[in-house]
């Protein structure tokens, strides 16, 4: 599967430096997601496991992302994600690991 960056590469407590390998060398929080898509599909990471409910603030109405949102989906699973998307972000429940 080949990804392209979105508009945004994506949001968190951990800052991105300048330089080779961009990143701090910290510990990642479920507030840390990154951003990529493919055809349709914006694909949001959690760089750490959630241990609760996961707002992406970047996909909040009203914000960059414009357009609807049909499903919300957890990759290589059949967990059923209950969310809701409000101008606070999109908030999506945690489903058990």
């Amino acid at each position: 599967m080949t990804t392209r960056p979105w508009k945004t590469f994506g949001e968190g407590t951990l800052k991105t430096k300048d330089g080779h390998q961009g990143e701090n060398h910290e510990d990642f929080s479920q507030q840390d997601i990154r951003f990529t898509t493919k055809d349709d599909i914006l694909y949001a990471f959690v760089l750490t496991l959630p241990t609760r409910e996961i707002v992406i603030k970047t996909l909040a109405t009203g914000g960059m992302l414009d357009r609807e949102i049909t499903t919300v989906e957890r990759m290589r699973t059949f967990d059923e994600i209950k969310w809701k998307r409000s101008s606070d972000g999109l908030t999506a429940s945690c489903p058990r690991v």
